[in-house]
């Protein structure tokens, strides 16, 4: 057999209505050698059998049947992934739709990154696009990863090399109940020293709205997408899907630049009416000083006239003081001053008795 450039897993674990339509764009995939791993997660004896049925026609699927495993079975990944004989790993989902050129794009990606994804598209009920954009070899937008329950892609468009996979502590296990089970595994990747990352700027991959499919059943959802896959096989539709999608990312980029503008007039009028604000309390404290350094002055004034006022009292209490000390000096030391001697003695011995 020949050696496989990728191993391409599909997990699953529902009835088998949408796998074919997701095994037919695998199959569909140009210039590429794979193989298919359909991992059954407890599924239906139904999709099982669908699974062996489609193994048998293609030499290149293996069905993995396995009992319910804990959460979304994440644990089955690595068991299968311990036999893959490709270099490179990707992944689809059973009710996403690959165009053909998805691994050539995903391989050309990983040639230099050890971890990395295509753009994920989704198509929504009115017919229009949606496409998440971001890039994976900023170190800004991984940190985000790591730290926020924020994705911008799923297992669909994502790839790695096997080597990088098995120098992880942990594959692929079960996700915490409050984490979503593709970002769980991502940020293993992305917390592991040594490895590269990058986003190649490609649609390759298309997604149906999942909040609206998953409010129908399989069958309905299968009878939504056999009619995409069979225009997304025909080369000119194919194009007009991914033109759509680079119109969609114009679009999305064009309402951020927009919404940016915005924020920037905003922020201009905010600068501006703070520079205002700045202005007006510079003149405020200006006045404030103004009106502090005069009261100052004035006090200082007042406080040297009251002081010289004092002292001029001071000094014309102290003459005083000694006018009347000179006097009393004089009229104690005078005749008539003896001669009233004994009267102001009299005087003194009345007053004393009276007192009594």
């Amino acid at each position: 057999m020949t050696q496989p450039f990728f191993t391409v897993l599909l997990p699953i674990n529902r009835s088998p209505e949408l796998l074919p339509f997701a095994v037919q764009t695998v199959l569909g995939q140009r210039g590429v050698e794979f193989e298919l791993f359909i991992i059954c997660d407890g599924a239906p004896e139904a999709t099982i059998a669908c699974a062996n049925e489609l193994a048998e026609q293609h030499r290149q699927i293996r069905v993995f049947a396995f009992e319910k495993g804990e959460r979304h079975g994440e644990a089955h990944r690595d068991v299968a992934l311990r036999e893959a004989r490709a270099p490179f790993v990707a992944q689809i989902g059973d009710d996403d739709l690959w165009l053909p050129d998805h691994l050539a794009t995903l391989g050309n990606l990983l040639a230099w990154a050890d971890f990395g994804n295509l753009l994920q598209a989704e198509l929504l009920p009115d017919g229009s696009m949606y496409v998440h954009i971001d890039d994976l070899g900023d170190e800004v937008t991984r940190r985000r990863m790591c730290s926020e329950p924020w994705n911008f892609f799923g297992p669909s468009v994502v790839g790695y090399r096997l080597s990088a996979y098995r120098s992880l502590p942990i594959g692929w296990s079960p996700a915490p109940a409050d984490l979503w089970t593709d970002l769980h595994m991502w940020r293993k990747f992305l917390q592991q020293d040594g490895l590269t990352f990058g986003t190649a700027f490609s649609v390759q991959c298309l997604k149906l709205s999942a909040n609206h499919r998953q409010s129908i059943e399989t069958g309905e959802r299968a009878l939504e997408n056999a009619p995409i896959a069979r225009l997304i096989a025909d080369p000119h539709e194919r194009l007009i899907y991914q033109e759509r999608a680079v119109k969609a990312i114009w679009q999305q980029m064009n309402g951020r630049y927009l919404q940016a503008d915005a924020e920037r007039s905003e922020l201009r009028l905010a600068t501006a009416h703070l520079r205002a604000t700045e202005e007006r309390l510079r003149h405020e404290n200006s006045c404030l000083e103004q009106h502090h350094y005069d009261a100052t002055a004035q006090l200082a004034a007042d406080f040297a006239l009251e002081k010289e006022r004092l002292q001029h009292e001071v000094a014309h209490l102290e003459r005083l003081h000694h006018e009347v000390l000179s006097t009393l000096t004089e009229l104690r030391s005078s005749r008539s001053w003896a001669v009233t001697a004994p009267l102001r003695w009299i005087e003194s011995r009345l007053r004393r008795r009276a007192a009594k």
